[in-house]
């Protein structure tokens, strides 16, 4: 601890939020992180029994990364980033020339934290590595797509509040080629392998199912899974806060974390910039991008770098004669458009490597925009209402979520989902509740661990 870190003020911590508790919980654990992954984190820790705070810099929850994003929740659909061999098929089978869904700015060529994150990448994306990382994700994935199930048995308020719309998701391709390539990848035997159900489908078929669509971009058929749907993220993650409460968990907002006292490789305490030292038992860092900054404060390094992605949202001609989408529409990787509950569309897409850098690109945007208007007849969406937003997505050098124990012993990391936060959140926060609480998790929480990097300490 430095010089200017020694004045010490109340543990008790002012401004806490404290609804009554009915029972005596095992440990105080402290949550850092009231987003998305933060939340469900202490949901399922107050639900193990034990007496949870979480600490959000901002005022009220969900106002990062969760604020507002793609809207999309399918695991069906996810492989690794870190796959040089995918981004090489996939312009094989390319039929037309179009702009890369990446892209690295010169902030990112300058920052030698990209360069670290960087290296780490490329080694895991061969082909092989790809496919295990592929897997890991897609495991967490079914097993969260359980976990929100269960939770919105208990919590039916839950699924109103999420505002699911969609009903499944259609894949398209850009080529026969890309079709067949994806049908025979392991992403489908694994999506099979696990019982989730995938339907191929011919161009007629697909436009019987999705009307709205423009037929051009049916011909080469389509993929449909009726697990996908969507929601709101910000909306879920206030119902969450009210669930949270409910369990007794304690909040405190606007407190940024500035250090973490370490004694004997044990966190004894977190210090909040107004001086104040906030005590627990366990501590979890689910602070999405901010992870590894607070997390070198104990010196535990977590390679993750921040990546851009746009999402938009435009609301439909109302002079349009097709009806509005009635599921999930991923577009070959390069844009997913997901129906809202309010006749807006929501269109995600783009990875920009550029540090933490939230300015808008116009060019961007309109490269985004022109993905979504090429699957729809003319004048589909009213553009006239075009809204967009710029998220940062915490990514891992290997694509897959940080889930775990650190080398400090009671310090624990719940982050690094990239795009996938929204899908993932529920079955993270379920494996590392059960895992701090002494619990066998459901699958294998090692395949996770903020260790396989090495040298954290």
């Amino acid at each position: 601890m430095s010089a200017n870190k020694t004045h010490r003020k109340s543990a008790a911590m002012r401004g806490l939020e404290t609804p009554p508790r009915s029972a005596q919980c095992p440990q105080r654990v402290v949550v850092l992180g009231g987003g998305i992954i933060g939340l469900s984190t202490a949901y399922y820790l107050a639900k193990r029994g034990h007496e949870v705070l979480c600490i959000e810099k901002e005022s009220q929850v969900g106002m990062l990364a969760s604020f507002k994003n793609g809207s999309f929740f399918d695991s069906t659909l996810y492989s690794s980033w870190a796959d040089f061999s995918a981004v090489y098929r996939k312009q094989t089978h390319s039929t037309k020339s179009k702009k890369s869904a990446f892209r690295i700015e010169a902030a990112a060529w300058m920052d030698p934290a990209f360069w670290a994150w960087g290296l780490k990448f490329m080694k895991n994306s061969t082909s092989r590595r790809a496919k295990e990382n592929g897997r890991k994700i897609r495991d967490l994935g079914f097993y969260s797509q359980r976990k929100l199930q269960e939770l919105i048995r208990m919590h039916p308020e839950l699924e109103e509040a999420m505002e699911q719309t969609a009903q499944g998701t259609l894949e398209l391709f850009e080529s026969t080629g890309e079709r067949d390539e994806v049908m025979h990848s392991d992403r489908i035997f694994h999506c099979l392998e696990n019982r989730i159900p995938l339907q191929p489908l011919e161009a007629g078929e697909a436009a019987c199912l999705e009307p709205a669509l423009n037929p051009k971009v049916l011909s080469p058929g389509a993929m449909y899974s009726s697990t996908g749907t969507n929601g709101d993220v910000h909306k879920t993650c206030v119902a969450l806060w009210n669930l949270c409460r409910q369990q007794g968990v304690m909040f405190r907002f606007d407190t940024e974390i500035t250090d973490i006292l370490v004694v004997d490789n044990h966190v004894v305490a977190v210090q909040a910039q107004n001086g104040d030292l906030i005590e627990g038992d366990s501590f979890v860092l689910a602070l999405g991008n901010n992870t590894p900054r607070v997390a070198r404060l104990a010196g535990v390094k977590l390679p993750m770098y921040p990546v851009k992605g746009y999402v938009l949202s435009v609301p439909r001609n109302t002079e349009s004669s097709a009806p509005p989408l009635q599921c999930n529409v991923y577009a070959g990787g390069n844009a997913l458009v997901s129906p809202m509950r309010d006749n807006t569309m929501r269109i995600s897409g783009g990875a920009d490597f550029a540090g933490f850098n939230y300015k808008s690109d116009p060019k961007r945007v309109a490269w985004l925009f022109q993905q979504a208007k090429a699957l729809f007849p003319d004048n589909y969406f009213d553009e006239s209402k075009l809204e967009s937003h710029v998220c940062l997505r915490p990514v891992s050098a290997d694509d897959v979520p940080f889930i775990g124990q650190t080398m400090v012993e009671n310090l624990y990391v719940n982050s690094g989902h990239g795009s996938k936060g929204w899908t993932l959140s529920f079955g993270s926060a379920a494996l590392l509740a059960d895992h701090i609480s002494g619990r066998t998790p459901e699958i294998n929480i090692e395949k996770f661990s903020p260790l396989r990097f090495g040298l954290f300490r």
